[in-house]
């Protein structure tokens, strides 16, 4: 287990089984437990563990937002549906490209649903790389996006 792994479990077990109210107790919590890391680093494993502030009316604290496969990809479904305005694949990457101001909530949602194809995304306003490791692994990636377009969609293959 590498060092994020064992960062990403001992976030988890700490949310679980204490009541975490700031960004700033939970690094503290993580620095009683010997792993010393900055707020950016803590706030981008928060998005990647999917930590949301909720209120029980009397204050509010941290939990894990659990989000199914399935409901990443209706959420897919909706966004091709609505916001995709290409899909095409270049060499051992997919270019998205979206209406003005979508891209990163594509980007989102493909790193939530963890294509096995894709190494990275990489997202501006209105355009979406994804790179897969190779153009083998780019087709089949390309091939699974192109389930959730709509019929009336043609991407460019």
């Amino acid at each position: 287990m590498n060092k994020k792994e064992i960062r990403h479990q001992l976030i988890r077990s700490l949310i679980s089984e204490t009541t975490i109210h700031t960004q700033q107790e939970l690094q503290s919590r993580l620095k009683k437990n010997g792993i010393h890391i900055t707020q950016a680093t803590l706030s981008r494993d928060m998005k990647e563990l999917n930590l949301v502030k909720v209120s029980n009316g009397e204050s509010t604290h941290y939990e894990t937002l659990s989000i199914s496969q399935s409901r990443w990809e209706h959420r897919l479904r909706f966004y091709m549906e609505d916001a995709l305005v290409m899909l095409k694949i270049v060499q051992n990457q997919i270019v998205l490209k979206t209406l003005p101001g979508l891209a990163q909530s594509f980007g989102s949602i493909l790193d939530a649903m963890q294509i096995t194809e894709i190494v990275a995304t990489v997202c501006g306003d209105d355009t979406c790389l994804i790179i897969c490791e190779d153009n083998d692994g780019a087709k089949t990636c390309f091939e699974t996006l192109s389930n959730y377009t709509p019929p009336f969609f043609f991407s460019n293959k």
